[in-house]
This record gives structure tokens, C-alpha cells and sequence, in this order.
């Protein structure tokens, strides 16, 4: 494993990681949805009766949020906030069976974990399933900043999600002001992100995504290949 670049002695380093496609492999929040709305027939069917709005929802990136919106409470309407926080903890020990972590970065994280560092999981996955993944990794002692639900009579609710420029603003509105000596991430999305860090770890990005990042960074990041 490349060593890690430290920053001379100061301020203790603050290192920002995302979750999905970093820590563990896939869409943890998508896969967790679907298991919701199979634990009823009628959610499912609910579902199919909607594919009419849902589809030209999903399409375009504009609108894409309500179709989550609305499938969530799909799969979510009737079941309290007990009990979807259990379901998580359950689907997270699934989530997190071994050969779906990346061990390359999770390596990463503990290593930064044991040389003091602040570590920070900042994902769109929403909670409480972004912290449960968090503690089913054994990343006990790292800050999660994750996209926020709202219970209803009609299901969960999405807040606006912590995506984007959005991630870095909700970093800083918990608290965490310190400058960001590392980020980690696999997407284009987190460039607001990588733009506020000193060091940056792109971990198994695709072509396209490699592309727009070099677009904006040029070669100041470090490409981390874990398969």
C-alpha cells in the first residue's frame, strides 16, 4: 500500500471519505430500498402501477429525486422509525460481508485512524443506514455525515441529499471547519469535495469520471485500484 503523505506537525489532519463505491462496493441505500419494497407483494405492485411516473422521473438528473422521493415512501409507508432502523442494522451486516468492502481503502481509513487523524464518512446513502454500515465496518470512531429522512404518515421523506457541493456545506454546518487534508472518493460527483482537499484518492474510477476530474484538477490526485 502507498504510504500515506503526511502534513508537517499542526492541526490534526481531517480526512474525508465517501461510503458507496469507496468503503463498499454498489448503491447500499438503492439495494436497501428494493429489500424494503420486497417485504410486501402489494409495495411491488404499488411500484409497477407507478412505472408510468416514475420512468420519465428517473430520466432526466433535473427530476430523478422525486422518483427516490416516491419510491421510498413506497417502500417505506406504515413502517415506524424503530423498525426501519432495525431493518438497516440488518441489511448492513449483509451489506458489509466481505467481498463486497473495498479493503484496499478500508485499510486506508483504519491507517488514518491510528495515526490520530479526524476521519469523516460523508455519503448520500441516507441514515440511519449510512451509520449502521459505518459500525458493521468497524469504523466506530470516525464522524458520519449522511443524507437525512423524515418520517410521515406516508413513509420516509428524503432531505436534501449530502451530494455534491451539498457534502462539503454539511461538513462544515456539523462543525468540522478544519481544512481537508484528504479526500477519498470514487465519483466526479465529490469534486467540490476534492477541490477543498490537500491530497486526493480517487478509488477504481471509471474512464468518464477520471476524465472530468482530470479536467478539473489536472494530475494532482492519486488513482487507488482495488481490483
Amino acid at each position: 500500500m502507498t504510504p500515506l503523505t503526511r502534513t508537517p506537525p499542526g492541526p490534526r489532519p481531517l480526512v474525508v471519505f465517501d461510503l458507496d463505491g469507496t468503503l463498499v462496493r454498489g448503491d447500499s441505500f438503492g439495494h436497501f430500498n428494493r429489500v424494503l419494497l420486497r417485504r410486501a407483494r402489494w409495495r411491488m405492485v404499488a411500484v409497477a402501477l407507478c412505472l408510468p411516473v416514475i420512468g420519465p422521473l428517473y430520466a432526466f438528473h433535473a427530476t430523478r429525486r422525486h422518483a427516490f422521493a416516491l419510491v421510498l415512501r413506497l417502500a417505506t409507508i406504515g413502517l415506524s422509525a424503530d423498525r426501519f432502523q432495525a431493518l438497516a442494522v440488518d441489511f448492513a451486516a449483509e451489506r458489509t460481508i466481505e467481498s463486497n468492502r473495498v479493503a484496499l481503502t478500508l485499510a486506508r481509513a483504519r491507517a488514518h485512524l491510528a495515526a490520530g487523524d479526524r476521519v469523516v464518512i460523508a455519503t448520500s446513502c441516507a441514515d440511519p443506514l449510512a451509520g449502521a454500515i459505518c459500525r458493521a465496518l468497524g469504523l466506530t470512531s470516525v464522524d458520519v455525515i449522511a443524507s437525512r429522512l423524515t418520517p410521515s404518515r406516508t413513509g420516509m421523506r428524503p432531505l436534501p441529499a449530502c451530494r455534491g457541493p451539498r457534502k462539503v456545506t454539511l461538513i462544515r454546518a456539523a462543525g468540522i471547519t478544519d481544512p481537508i487534508t484528504h479526500a477519498y472518493t470514487d465519483s466526479s460527483v465529490d469534486l467540490p469535495l476534492l477541490i477543498e482537499a490537500t491530497h486526493r484518492h480517487l478509488i477504481d474510477p471509471t474512464p468518464t469520471h477520471l476524465t472530468r476530474i482530470h479536467h478539473h484538477l489536472g494530475p494532482n490526485y492519486e488513482v487507488l485500484r482495488s481490483r
